[in-house]
C-alpha cells in the first residue's frame, strides 16, 4: 500500500487580488507536502499545475514569470513549462519520512484580471520498479477577488502546532464593517482586536484540528454585504472525540512499553502518569518459607488512594514457590507508588501507556 501524502495550499495575499489595467497584482503560492502516515513515502515527483491563461478560471497569463524554490535540500523544484511545476528528490528514491514536510514556494505570480475561482491541481508520480503511474492527489480551489475586498490575508502564524499550544491569527481589513470570528462552537466579535486595518487574535490552547472563519458584515448601496475567509490549523497528537470508529489499517493502542525497576529494598518509588495506561507484573519468592509482596498504590486525581497487591509464598514449605501476578489500571494524572517487601524474590513491573510518554519519577 502506498503511504498517502497530505497537501495544503496557501497564498499571499489571501484571497488573491486580481490585476488591473493600472497595476499588476503579484502573488505567492505555497504548497506544503506532508507525510502524515506511519511509513516513509517514496515519490518520483509531485507536480503542481497552475491554470494559465485569462478568464475566471485562470490564475495567470504569465506562467513563465513564476519562480519555484523548495525549502528542503533533499528535494529540487523545476518548471516544466506552462503552469506546471515539479518537486523531485535530489537523489531518486529518497523517501519523505513519517512526519516529514517540504514546502514548494511559487513567487512572481501575476494574477489574471478577471475575478473568479481557479483550481490548482496536484499529482503524484510513483517511482519506477513497480506499477508506474501518475495519480491525481489533490485539487485546491482559490478565489480571485477585486482589489477593494473587505478582508484579506487571514492566516495563522503556524499551520500546525503541538497539542496544547496556541496560534495567532492575523488579517488585513477595511475599517468600518462588523467582524466576527467562528471556531469550534464559539462565535465572538473581534473589532476590538483590529488596529489601523490589521487584526490580530490569539487562540486558546488547541487540542485538535481547528477551522476558523472570519466574517465581515456591512452595508453597501443600501444592501447588506457579508464577506468571509477561512483557515485551519492541525494539531500534532490531537485529542479525539469519536463515536463508532472503523479502521482500515493498523491500529496501535499502546505506546512504548517501559520496564520499572523492582528491588528487594523496602524504599518506595513514586511515579506520575501523563496518560491512561496499565501496569502489569509479577512477584515470586526464590527461597522456601519466605513470602514476597509487590504493592502498587494508585491515587487518581480527585479520588482516594487505591491499593493493588500480590503475594508469593508456598504453604507447603517446599521449593516450588508460587508466582503471583499483578494487573493495575492507571488513569491519567495519577500518582503511583511502588513498594516491594521480602527477603529473596524476583519481580518485574511493566508500564503500557494508552498514549505517549513514560511514567515520570515523582517527588511527593
Amino acid at each position: 500500500m502506498t503511504t498517502p501524502l497530505g497537501y495544503r495550499v496557501r497564498t499571499s495575499p489571501s484571497p488573491l487580488r486580481i490585476s488591473t489595467a493600472a497595476r499588476d497584482s503579484h502573488a505567492t503560492v505555497e504548497v506544503v507536502v506532508t507525510n502524515d502516515g506511519p511509513e516513509p513515502a517514496v515519490r518520483e515527483a509531485v507536480t503542481v499545475s497552475l491554470p494559465s491563461g485569462t478568464g475566471p478560471g485562470s490564475l495567470t497569463a504569465l506562467p513563465q514569470a513564476v519562480s519555484a524554490r523548495v525549502d528542503d535540500p533533499a528535494w529540487t523544484a523545476e518548471h516544466r513549462g506552462g503552469g506546471v511545476f515539479a518537486l523531485r528528490p535530489a537523489v531518486p528514491g529518497t523517501p519523505l519520512p513519517p512526519g516529514g514536510r517540504i514546502t514548494l514556494t511559487l513567487t512572481g505570480v501575476v494574477v489574471d484580471r478577471v475575478p473568479g475561482t481557479v483550481t490548482v491541481d496536484i499529482a503524484e508520480a510513483l517511482p519506477p520498479g513497480g506499477p508506474r503511474r501518475t495519480t491525481a492527489a489533490h485539487a485546491v480551489r482559490l478565489a480571485k477577488a477585486a482589489p477593494d475586498a473587505l478582508l484579506e490575508d487571514f492566516r495563522p502564524d503556524s499551520a500546525g502546532v503541538a497539542n496544547g499550544e496556541t496560534v495567532t491569527l492575523t488579517w488585513k481589513c477595511r475599517e468600518g464593517p462588523d467582524f466576527e470570528l467562528f471556531h469550534d462552537d464559539q462565535r465572538m466579535p473581534v473589532n476590538g482586536f483590529i488596529s489601523d486595518g490589521s487584526g490580530r487574535w490569539t487562540s486558546p490552547p488547541l487540542t485538535r484540528a481547528t477551522a476558523f472563519m472570519l466574517l465581515a458584515s456591512t452595508t453597501e448601496d443600501g444592501a447588506p454585504v457579508t464577506y468571509g475567509l477561512t483557515t485551519a490549523v492541525t494539531v500534532d497528537i490531537p485529542d479525539l472525540e469519536v463515536g463508532d470508529l472503523d479502521a482500515n489499517g493498523t491500529v496501535r493502542l499502546f505506546g512504548q512499553a517501559q520496564e520499572l525497576p523492582v528491588t528487594t529494598q523496602s524504599e518506595a518509588t513514586t511515579y506520575f502518569a501523563d496518560t491512561d495506561g496499565i501496569l502489569t507484573g509479577y512477584v515470586k519468592t526464590v527461597s522456601s518459607g519466605n513470602m514476597a509482596e509487590l504493592s502498587v498504590l494508585v491515587t487518581p486525581p480527585g479520588l482516594g488512594r487505591q491499593k493493588f497487591a500480590a503475594q508469593s509464598w508456598d504453604v507447603r514449605g517446599g521449593t516450588d514457590n508460587q508466582e503471583a501476578s499483578l494487573f493495575v489500571p492507571v488513569p491519567k494524572d495519577s500518582v503511583i507508588r511502588v513498594v516491594s517487601k521480602g527477603l529473596d524474590f524476583t519481580a518485574a513491573l511493566t508500564w503500557f501507556p494508552f498514549g505517549t510518554g513514560p511514567l515520570r519519577e515523582h517527588t511527593p
